[in-house]
């Protein structure tokens, strides 16, 4: 059995389009920093209404987020939306390795962000890159959805037999 961990925000849960909605487009990605580290940091509303994305069709091994907010929100809003309770590492610092946290506790990480992606993978770490849309320029570990066969195929593809 496929040991898999999942990224949060934009992975299972809708973060960027609510994003937008509350503050609008952002000029710089040091302003997004400062709404999440002075503002939504204390929102447990902004955190628990996050509408689900994708909802796995398989056992979810562990949760790896780097986010701000209390990992209690994180935990209620998987309990609440998704009816699980899988372990929660949680990075504050958004240019940390996330597979430092959780190498060896899973088989593959999934996660929408291909800067922590390449990460995982320049670490040794098994990683799949989801993406909403296919384009010609994509990576061989590029998953379009969460559902166990498609993740299976493509771990087999990229990192080989289990």
């Amino acid at each position: 059995m496929l040991r898999i961990g999942l990224d949060m925000d934009d992975t299972i849960n809708e973060w960027y389009p609510i994003y937008l909605e509350r503050f609008g487009q952002p000029k710089t990605d040091s302003e997004i920093t400062y709404n999440v580290q002075n503002i939504l940091i204390k929102d447990k509303e902004f955190w628990l209404s996050l509408p689900v994305k994708n909802v796995p069709n398989f056992e979810v091994t562990l949760i790896c987020t780097k986010r701000v907010n209390k990992k209690s929100w994180t935990k209620q809003w998987l309990q609440e939306n998704l009816h699980i309770s899988p372990p929660v590492y949680q990075m504050y610092y958004q240019h940390g390795n996330k597979a430092d946290m959780i190498k060896g506790r899973c088989d593959v990480f999934i996660d929408d962000s291909l800067r922590n992606v390449k990460q995982c993978l320049e670490s040794g770490m098994p990683c799949l890159w989801y993406k909403d849309a296919k384009s010609d320029s994509d990576p061989t570990y590029t998953i379009y959805s969460l559902d166990i066969e498609e993740i299976y195929n493509k771990y087999i593809e990229n990192f080989g037999p289990i």
